[in-house]
């Protein structure tokens, strides 16, 4: 009982810090080590569509990934996510796709995007979060042309800042 009240605790603060995703300025550019940041992680990524289709990163190789890991609970996920559309217009052009994951049923998802007025790309992750080195959501990772992770953003950001932008186009950490 004690492991599941501190595990809970934990949970609702790693997701519930700030009201508001921070200003780019305020955002650390600090690159959080995941379990693994080589290629193989994005190999362990697995994805489904709304639909359950399979939906492989690598058929993504030439292009800039940006998946964001989510879930329809988390106040600051749901906050970034029209700073995420914004970004996601402002590259439209750049090669980039953008996919919003989360660990939560497809129905669940289903209900979320029937309720929100998000023009993004809502996908299920079918292991969770932990199982890839995921302990905090929002956490965006950024993965380039050739499959590497380029990006590892912990927290709620302000995808649309100028100057986060230029960081997603040059795919630099």
């Amino acid at each position: 009982m004690r492991i599941l009240i501190i595990l809970s605790l934990t949970t609702l603060l790693a997701c519930s810090g700030k009201k508001s995703p921070p200003a780019a300025a305020e955002a650390t550019d600090e690159v959080v080590p995941l379990e693994s940041t080589s290629a193989n992680l994005v190999d362990k990524i697995q994805l489904v569509d709304l639909q359950n289709n399979s939906i492989n990163l690598n058929d993504y190789r030439g292009k800039t990934v940006f998946l964001n890991f989510w879930a329809t609970w988390c106040k600051p996920c749901i906050l970034e996510m029209p700073s995420i559309q914004r970004a996601q217009q402002e590259l439209a052009d750049e090669n980039f796709v953008f996919l919003l994951a989360s660990d939560e049923s497809i129905d669940k998802i289903k209900r979320f995007q029937s309720m929100q007025d998000f023009e993004l790309t809502f996908v299920r992750i079918t292991d969770s979060f932990a199982e890839l080195g995921i302990y905090s959501i929002p956490t965006t990772l950024v993965i380039d042309p050739q499959g590497k992770i380029t990006l590892n953003q912990v927290g709620a950001m302000e995808w649309d800042a100028p100057e986060v932008l230029n960081k997603l186009r040059t795919n630099t950490p």
